[in-house]
Protein backbone atom coordinates (compact mmCIF):
# COMPACT_ATOMS: atom_id res chain seq x y z
CA UNK A 1 0.00 0.00 0.00
CA UNK A 2 2.85 2.36 0.85
CA UNK A 3 4.54 1.74 -2.53
CA UNK A 4 1.31 2.37 -4.43
CA UNK A 5 0.92 5.70 -2.63
CA UNK A 6 4.52 6.65 -3.48
CA UNK A 7 4.01 5.79 -7.16
CA UNK A 8 0.78 7.80 -7.23
CA UNK A 9 2.48 10.83 -5.67
CA UNK A 10 5.42 10.58 -8.11
CA UNK A 11 3.05 10.39 -11.10
CA UNK A 12 0.96 13.35 -9.90
CA UNK A 13 3.98 15.51 -9.06
CA UNK A 14 5.65 14.49 -12.32
CA UNK A 15 2.55 15.38 -14.32
CA UNK A 16 2.43 18.80 -12.69
CA UNK A 17 6.13 19.25 -13.39
CA UNK A 18 5.50 18.28 -17.02
CA UNK A 19 2.70 20.84 -17.22
CA UNK A 20 5.12 23.46 -15.91
CA UNK A 21 7.73 22.41 -18.50
CA UNK A 22 5.12 22.61 -21.24
CA UNK A 23 4.02 26.12 -20.20
CA UNK A 24 7.65 27.24 -19.91
CA UNK A 25 8.42 25.96 -23.41
CA UNK A 26 5.31 27.77 -24.63
CA UNK A 27 6.76 31.03 -23.33
CA UNK A 28 10.26 30.43 -24.71
CA UNK A 29 9.21 29.19 -28.15
CA UNK A 30 6.43 30.65 -30.29
CA UNK A 31 3.26 28.65 -30.91
CA UNK A 32 4.21 27.79 -34.50
CA UNK A 33 7.66 26.36 -33.72
CA UNK A 34 8.38 22.69 -34.29
CA UNK A 35 9.76 22.13 -30.76
CA UNK A 36 6.62 23.48 -29.12
CA UNK A 37 4.47 21.32 -31.41
CA UNK A 38 6.59 18.25 -30.61
CA UNK A 39 6.51 18.74 -26.84
CA UNK A 40 2.74 19.28 -26.83
CA UNK A 41 1.94 16.28 -29.04
CA UNK A 42 0.19 13.71 -26.91
CA UNK A 43 -2.56 11.17 -26.46
CA UNK A 44 -5.85 11.25 -24.62
CA UNK A 45 -7.00 7.99 -23.12
CA UNK A 46 -9.75 7.01 -20.74
CA UNK A 47 -13.51 7.07 -20.47
CA UNK A 48 -15.31 10.01 -22.03
CA UNK A 49 -17.95 11.63 -19.81
CA UNK A 50 -21.15 9.61 -19.82
CA UNK A 51 -24.48 10.74 -18.39
CA UNK A 52 -27.13 8.49 -16.86
CA UNK A 53 -30.49 10.23 -16.43
CA UNK A 54 -32.95 8.46 -14.11
CA UNK A 55 -35.44 11.37 -14.00
CA UNK A 56 -34.94 11.66 -10.24
CA UNK A 57 -31.18 11.97 -10.37
CA UNK A 58 -28.68 12.55 -13.16
CA UNK A 59 -25.15 11.18 -12.83
CA UNK A 60 -22.20 12.09 -15.05
CA UNK A 61 -18.96 10.14 -14.78
CA UNK A 62 -15.78 10.08 -16.81
CA UNK A 63 -12.02 10.01 -16.52
CA UNK A 64 -9.61 11.12 -19.26
CA UNK A 65 -5.81 11.07 -19.00
CA UNK A 66 -3.93 13.52 -21.20
CA UNK A 67 -0.28 12.59 -21.63
CA UNK A 68 2.21 14.48 -23.76
CA UNK A 69 5.97 14.34 -24.07
CA UNK A 70 6.39 17.07 -21.46
CA UNK A 71 4.32 15.19 -18.88
CA UNK A 72 6.24 11.96 -19.51
CA UNK A 73 9.52 13.89 -19.10
CA UNK A 74 8.19 15.39 -15.86
CA UNK A 75 7.18 11.98 -14.52
CA UNK A 76 10.63 10.61 -15.41
CA UNK A 77 12.33 13.56 -13.71
CA UNK A 78 10.15 13.17 -10.59
CA UNK A 79 10.99 9.44 -10.46
CA UNK A 80 14.73 10.16 -10.68
CA UNK A 81 14.49 12.75 -7.89
CA UNK A 82 12.42 10.33 -5.77
CA UNK A 83 15.01 7.57 -6.22
CA UNK A 84 17.78 9.97 -5.16
CA UNK A 85 15.84 11.02 -2.06
CA UNK A 86 14.99 7.46 -0.99
CA UNK A 87 18.59 6.17 -1.13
Amino acid sequence: MKNALHVTVVVIVGSLLGLFISKLLGIWFPAGSQLAALMNTGINTGLNPTTVDLNLVEVTAGLVFKFNISSVAGIFLAAVVYKQLVK
